[in-house]
Parts: structure tokens; C-alpha cells; sequence
């Protein structure tokens, strides 16, 4: 995975706010094209384990990321509230009946 002469470095970024289908197709576009980003865990926190020979993220890019993640997720909401309208919580009524004496 390394280039000629420059070492792989791996590294963790926090997963909150993050979607995985988002950092997965924009790592190559901030990291290099040698990039690659997995679910991982640290500390009990859960993340993102990025490895790559290229430039780490910058906090202005996990900014983008996040923000293009809230942009996917929100996307998707819409879409699966049009597809599915029953996938909404909504009130269910419950037959009630009198108490038996």
C-alpha cells in the first residue's frame, strides 16, 4: 500500500457524525488514491481506522465529511420516507376494553 518510500501511516478518526458510505468514497479524494478507511474501534469509541502513505485528514475535511455525511443521511430519510410511508413512527391505536369486573 505504501508508495516507493513512504511509509503507510494508520490512524483513527471518531465516527460520530460520520456515515461510512461517505468517508468510504471521498478517503482517496482528501488521502491519495492508496487510501483506504475501515470501521474500527479505540478505546471503546467507535470510528474509523484511515490508513495511507498520502496527507492525514485535516480537521477541515473531517468538517466536509461530516457535513457531506449529514447531507447522505438526510437523503436517504427523504427517500425512504417516500418509498415506505408505514417505516414512520406513528401512533398506533390499541383496541381498549372495559375491565372486567
Amino acid at each position: 500500500m505504501a508508495t516507493q518510500g513512504q511509509p503507510a501511516n494508520s490512524y483513527f478518526v471518531p465516527g460520530y457524525g460520520i456515515s461510512r458510505v461517505v468517508i468510504q468514497s471521498q478517503i482517496r479524494y482528501y488521502c491519495g488514491p492508496d487510501a483506504i478507511v475501515r470501521p474500527f474501534q479505540h478505546q471503546g469509541r467507535d470510528g474509523f481506522l484511515v490508513t495511507t502513505s498520502g496527507p492525514s485528514l485535516t480537521k477541515e475535511q473531517i468538517e466536509d465529511i461530516k457535513q457531506a455525511s449529514y447531507d447522505y443521511e438526510t437523503t436517504q430519510a427523504v427517500n425512504r420516507t417516500e418509498e415506505a410511508d408505514w417505516y414512520l413512527n406513528k401512533p398506533v391505536y390499541l383496541l381498549q376494553r372495559g375491565r372486567r369486573q
